[in-house]
């Protein structure tokens, strides 16, 4: 097995390290909106806000864009890999062209946020596709395109591409967007400042109260009270709404590499392994190859190395790479029924809004939230807010993955308790933690909360620490 480099920070954290600091929240604030996150889905949703004449306080626990938006592999595009023929067996038409649509607007939302904004996001257009290498797999790629077109995305059935390997079939769409997602982020911020927002780095929340008005409470004891609230904590944080019942979460990895031959083109298998490549720019213009994939239920593999091993062979072989540059992996979490969660987040909150469950899409997936939740926030209609309701009811659609989820939390609790483990349990629902050894983390398998090595939360539902004295 290959060393893992010691650059383990991801490309666009790396290109951003001298981004600006947001002091922490230290006193009681009012404003019209809270937003807790700073990423893609809380800050797009905040400079929406305040665009639209709202006093706007964004609090996040670490550094804007630090989470999974800072370790994605930033394709920004409807093309979800086989989601489309995955969406239509289990809803109708459509909801796949609601789903397609929003995320259509959504890529050329940031596409203009980027030009009259003026952000230097390294953004380029480039075409996006979904491809299979294995014959037996012709169907699935026909499949796509097929449920694809009608969801109304302007795909074609191809047969060759510009990878330097040969493709039995892909679906494949034109003038899709790839960027830097933190630059990305960072603008949107530095806009946000602009227009009268104000952004907490360093400030973790850890409660909610509704009751006389919504007020977000922090660890360092400061609060803020907001007419509405928005939790964009990648999994809602609050123990409301059984988000976690209907969310599974997943981590990803990625890799950067140098190498002789880099893809115009963003593309990802349908095949297994799964394997999403793209070319990006470094500190000093340089065109890297990125490879992605390799995803497993978060908390369910302890030697997570082999993982990047398996990317770095494949970037190799396949591309010719010469030397990884960087290695990150990201989380994130799959919606039982296929579709993302975005509206209030039960359905007695008035005024605090969630959106979650972007299927590892999050860059079109949550500006699209955005995009909804800042409508209703505002007292707007807009047409894709019952499509993605948070509080939709589909047990049909979801039963299936509820029911998977519930029992593999049960068989974690039980077995990780009656058989013996070492390690501590996760403060949110005392689930036994397993030690990630690529990322010296503690990881939850029930529900995807991930702790340092000192005890430090890095990832929700969980809002408290370890106790590792």
């Amino acid at each position: 097995m290959a060393e893992l480099t010691d650059r383990t920070a991801s490309l666009w954290m790396d290109t951003t390290a001298d981004a600006p600091i947001h002091p922490p929240l230290t006193a009681d604030a009012t404003v019209d909106v809270a937003v807790v996150g700073g990423g893609i889905l809380g800050i797009t949703t905040a400079l929406l806000c305040a665009q639209a004449g709202a006093s706007v306080a964004v609090l996040e626990m670490d550094v804007v864009a630090g989470g999974v938006t800072g370790h994605t592999t930033a394709k920004v595009t409807p093309l979800h890999g086989s989601s489309y023929s995955e969406l239509r067996a289990k809803h109708d038409a459509q909801v796949a062209r609601a789903y397609a649509s929003g995320n259509l607007a959504a890529m050329e939302r940031v596409a203009r946020l980027v030009e009259s904004l003026g952000i230097d996001a390294d953004l380029r257009r480039r075409p996006a596709m979904t491809y299979v290498t294995d014959p037996d797999e012709l169907t699935t790629i026909q499949r796509e395109a097929e449920a694809a077109r009608e969801a109304g995305l302007a795909v074609r059935l191809v047969t060759e591409s510009e990878l330097p390997y040969p493709i039995v079939a892909g679906v494949r769409i034109e003038e899709q967007v790839e960027l830097n997602s933190r630059k990305y982020v960072l603008g949107l911020a530095e806009a946000l400042v602009a227009a009268g927002g104000t952004i907490h780095e360093q400030t973790r929340a850890t409660g909610l109260s509704e009751r006389g008005g919504p007020r977000v409470h922090t660890a360092g004891g400061a609060s803020v009270r907001a007419n509405d609230v928005v939790v964009a904590t990648l999994m809602p944080f609050l123990d409301r709404g059984l988000f976690f019942a209907r969310l599974t979460p997943n981590r990803s990895y990625c890799i950067a590499a140098r190498a002789p031959r880099i893809p115009e083109v963003m593309a990802i298998s349908a095949d297994q392994p799964t394997r999403s490549v793209r070319a990006a720019l470094g500190r000093d213009g340089e065109e890297l190859l990125i490879v992605g994939g390799e995803g497993h239920a978060t908390g369910e593999e302890a030697d997570t190395r082999r993982r990047y091993a398996a990317l770095e062979t494949f970037a190799r072989e396949a591309f010719g790479a010469t030397e990884i540059t960087h290695h990150w992996s990201a989380h994130d979490l799959q919606p039982a029924d296929g579709l993302p969660y975005i509206g209030r987040y039960t359905p007695f909150s008035r005024h605090v809004w969630t959106a979650a469950g972007f299927r590892k899409w999050g860059m079109t997936n949550a500006t699209m939230a955005a995009e909804i939740l800042s409508a209703r926030i505002g007292d707007r209609d807009h047409p894709l807010a019952s499509a993605f309701d948070s509080n939709r009811l589909d047990p049909v659609q979801a039963a299936p993955g509820v029911a998977k989820e519930i029992a593999k939390d049960a068989r974690h609790f039980v077995v990780d308790h009656t058989v013996h483990r070492d390690g501590p349990t996760c403060t949110h629902l005392g689930c036994r933690l397993r030690w990630n050894t690529a990322e010296d983390s503690w990881d939850c398998p029930c529900h995807g909360s991930r702790f340092a090595a000192d005890g430090a939360v890095l990832t929700g539902p969980a809002t408290k620490p370890l106790d590792l004295g």
